[in-house]
């Protein structure tokens, strides 16, 4: 008796007992005087019979079990370019209680099929589970907003609601002898002091991009396409993105989850989509991407079907038609279709890593392609008054002027496709500046500098005479042919006579520099970009040559005393 009593003399307000039990020797009146057989009685004291009251504490399986569990409860699908399947279980969890099932209803499912593993009423066995599956396909409404209620006896309905959009992968192939033009459109809001001091500020955190291509559609997949546009043309699209494409290397059978392909300066990000695509635009499956490697990509589910070596792999953006296509017919089976894309998803980038920094801005290092003509100008912000009657009065109150230059690059392969978007995202159109050397034999050292010397000897050009030590012609870009480059600042320009001058840098350039070390000697200024717009022009896949192109103008330098710093 005694241990089944000690648990209860804890109760929070004093033991039961007037003092703590203890053994002096003697036998207990309880133990000592029971007969040695038969029945026993035991006296209890008054004072252990009171009542008391507590708090059932909750364990794990008081959470867990004897209740209703419906997994999952919410299906976000995503965009839906072919047909997804999803799994919902239901399990009653109660350990003791048989339920039923009356009914299961799917509320707005239009083209969503439902597979129930039998006919409502269902009985639950305690402990039992039961599979319902889901089939979401193409046809239907854009957006998908559905409620699967499941319903028992004697409980309130339990949904799980299924949510999505539904977009057609526009699997054809552009004509590549007209190339694939992209283009990236910022909006930056820039406001110019008479001083020309700006203020500049971005409005898009990311560019709107947009695609143009020429597609040359006949048989089957000319009539594919027209009645693609015609059904689903004010509707989402799964676009590829054509200069990224890429063939696949091996055969993947059917159910795998790991493409084996290059997706290293492609457009492939987590939780995007990839195209398939076969022979034809009716041999297309889209899959989401779960992770990336470096020479693979995983999905997030299997692919319904094999595809054999030589199938086709694209990234894909979510896109809308910009406006109609422009169809040209050439024969009775044959069409050239002209079509832009704007992407509707936010497009990032990696930012650019390796350029050289100077004052706190990057240097455009890179040279420009010269095979075509570049543009140079200039900009003042002259303030005219005119009567009419005498000669007009011009002031140009910034005594300054914004240089303009063209910059082209010609590039070949993917690594140096991704440099350039680099540089166009770090730009952000007109929003930020970067330091823009003229690429020119500018200035001609003519005598030795030594590397703790802070001036050097030039050939006369005018710069003492004109330049002034003015923003845009007071920096130099000094480039040795041994690939080392110096960014210094002009402090100082004197004229030694008629064919020499001497200018006095900043800081030493730390090294011996001697006339036939040097390349070239540019003057940098710090420039934006003249647009908020950006094109790229791919004239094969991201493996052959493209074409990108800017003009940049000269902005006041931060440590000018006229203004404040530009952004």
């Amino acid at each position: 008796m005694w241990h089944g009593l000690w648990p209860l003399t804890f109760s929070g307000q004093g033991d039961y007992f007037r003092s703590p039990p203890f053994w002096d020797g003697r036998p207990s009146g309880a133990l000592a005087g029971e007969p040695a057989f038969g029945e026993r009685t035991v006296e209890v004291p008054q004072h252990i019979g009171d009542q008391r009251r507590g708090a059932m504490q909750p364990l794990f399986g008081d959470d867990f079990f004897d209740r209703i569990h419906v997994e999952p409860r919410v299906l976000n699908l995503g965009n839906v370019s072919s047909v997804q399947r999803r799994a919902v279980r239901v399990w009653n969890a109660f350990r003791s209680r048989a339920l039923t099932l009356t009914d299961a209803t799917l509320l707005g499912g239009e083209g969503i099929v439902l597979t129930a593993p039998g006919v409502p009423p269902l009985p639950f066995a305690p402990l039992s589970e039961r599979t319902w599956q889901v089939a979401v396909g193409t046809d239907g409404p854009p957006v998908i907003g559905a409620t699967l209620a499941f319903r028992f006896d004697g409980f309130p309905a339990l949904p799980v609601v299924i949510t999505g959009q539904r977009i057609v992968a526009f699997a054809f192939m552009p004509d590549w002898s007209r190339g694939v033009l992209e283009r990236l459109a910022w909006r930056t809001d820039v406001l110019t002091s008479p001083l020309q001091v700006e203020q500049r500020r971005g409005l898009r955190s990311t560019p709107r991009r947009s695609f143009e291509a020429t597609l040359i559609v006949d048989g089957r997949e000319r009539v594919l396409l027209d009645l693609a546009v015609f059904g689903w043309g004010g509707r989402t699209w799964a676009l590829p993105v054509w200069p990224d494409g890429q063939w696949l290397g091996a055969e993947h059978a059917l159910g795998v989850r790991v493409l084996a392909c290059n997706p290293v300066h492609r457009d492939f990000r987590p939780g995007g989509l990839v195209l398939l695509r076969g022979a034809t635009a009716f041999d297309t499956e889209v899959a989401e991407i779960e992770s990336i490697g470096a020479d693979r990509i995983v999905l997030r589910h299997p692919t319904t079907r094999a595809w054999a070596r030589g199938a086709r792999l694209y990234p894909v953006r979510t896109a809308r038609l910009a406006e109609a296509p422009k169809v040209t017919r050439l024969t009775d089976q044959a069409a050239s279709v002209a079509v832009r894309f704007e992407v509707v998803e936010p497009c990032d980038w990696p930012a650019l890593s390796d350029a050289p920094v100077y004052r706190g801005h990057p240097v455009l290092a890179d040279r420009p392609d010269e095979s075509e003509s570049r543009s140079t100008g200039w900009q003042r912000a002259l303030l005219s008054l005119d009567n009419e009657f005498g000669a007009p009065f011009v002031l140009d109150p910034a005594d300054w002027a914004a240089v303009t230059q063209s910059h082209r690059w010609r590039m070949h392969g993917r690594a140096e496709r991704a440099r350039v978007r680099s540089w166009l995202y770090a730009l952000r159109g007109r929003q930020r500046a970067v330091w823009r050397p003229t690429h020119a034999d500018d200035l001609v050292l003519v005598a030795t500098v030594a590397g703790t010397a802070t001036a050097a000897d030039v050939a006369n050009v005018g710069l003492a005479r004109f330049g002034g030590l003015r923003p845009g012609r007071r920096d130099l870009r000094i480039e040795l042919r041994d690939g080392r480059a110096f960014h210094r600042r002009i402090t100082g320009a004197v004229s030694l006579d008629e064919a020499v001058d001497r200018i006095a840098f900043n800081a030493a350039l730390g090294a011996e520099v001697r006339p036939r070390d040097v390349k070239r000697i540019s003057f940098m200024a710090l420039s934006r970009a003249d647009s908020d717009e950006s094109e790229i022009e791919h004239h094969t896949d991201s493996d052959g040559a493209a074409d990108a192109a800017i003009v940049l103008r000269a902005v006041r330098d931060p440590d000018q005393d006229d203004g404040p710093a530009p952004a």
